[in-house]
């Protein structure tokens, strides 16, 4: 019977190693290459993230800049140059101006939209009163969560401070995600981007100084 040369084995044997190596060395690409894709797709996870947070921060900046310059137009819901009011006027829906400062306020889309027509932020304003006097309006508990100060002050710079006050009220503007916006609907697509400011509206003496104190 022939017996197989020490070389013949030693040859085999040379073989197994090299084949062994080159399954670890296999593996350990195998395993680089995972690791790198996790990294890619976290990455990718990350980017994405700051891309809808700087998106959304953005959308409710724009809304609150417009909300702000505009707010004459909120304060009494004149009608624009096509007859369209911010929000429902009615015998129980008076302006902003004539709402209680306790416990009303307006909502609606801001009519700054993305190219897709879509509102960028969900407008919300309340009269600023004192804690104390303070009750809901029907607006997001974060519309109603500002500080606790005079509704009633000076004459903004400007007026006859005998025949005008300052009444402050404060704008909240949240961020809409495009992709969930439905207006029927409107702030089942609110984010977590709020943004807040205050703004003084000038009004006759007349009109507010029953108010002085709340």
């Amino acid at each position: 019977m022939l017996q197989p040369s020490q070389n013949a084995i030693e040859g085999l044997g040379d073989q197994g190693s090299v084949l062994l190596i080159v399954l670890m060395l296999l593996l350990l690409v195998t395993m680089i290459g995972l690791a790198s894709m996790d990294n890619s797709v976290m990455e990718l996870k990350i980017a994405g993230n700051d891309r809808v947070a700087k998106r959304n921060f953005y959308n409710a900046e724009a809304g609150l800049f417009n909300a702000v310059a505009t707010f004459d137009r909120i304060y009494s819901n004149d009608t624009d140059g096509a007859g369209n009011r911010l929000y429902v006027l009615a015998s129980g829906q008076p302006p902003l101006r004539d709402r209680n400062p306790k416990n009303e306020g307006v909502a609606f889309p801001s009519v700054v939209t993305n190219t897709s027509g879509i509102p960028l932020a969900w407008i919300e304003v309340r009269a600023i009163v004192m804690s104390s006097n303070r009750e809901a309006t029907g607006l997001t508990a974060l519309a109603d969560a500002i500080p606790s100060i005079a509704h009633i002050g000076p004459a903004p710079k400007g007026f006859d401070k005998k025949l005008y006050r300052g009444r402050r009220y404060a704008v909240t503007s949240t961020a809409i995600d495009p992709s969930r916006y439905n207006v029927a609907n409107p702030t089942a697509a609110l984010t977590g981007v709020i943004l807040q400011c205050g703004v003084d509206m000038a009004e006759e003496l007349v009109k507010v100084e029953h108010l002085v104190g709340i």
